[in-house]
């Protein structure tokens, strides 16, 4: 946020390279967070078409994105749709 010189909207593209797809890469996003006062202005969005033209960059495949059920619509809107599920194990530490 220019005015302000705080940081509003933040995401991060990992890339994962792979043995299938004759080594190609994928991307993950993670940590997709709009600030409370910042949202509903495109910021997401905004943010999400960056790091998928990074990824394209990279030569990444395919983008993986995951979260929770209530914030699927934010991700539609930027060309995400629900595929398979996630599995997650904790770990103790």
């Amino acid at each position: 946020h220019v005015p302000s010189s705080q940081v509003v909207a933040t995401a991060t593209l990992l890339v994962e390279k792979k043995f299938v797809h004759k080594g190609s890469s994928v991307g993950h996003i993670e940590d997709v967070v709009v600030d409370a006062g910042h949202r509903k202005k495109g910021l997401a969005k905004q943010a999400l078409a960056f790091l998928e033209q990074e990824a394209k960059n990279l030569n990444c495949y395919k983008i993986i994105l995951d979260c929770s059920d209530e914030n699927v619509p934010v991700y539609e809107k930027s060309g995400y749709k629900p595929c398979q599920r996630q599995m997650r194990l904790d770990l103790p530490h």
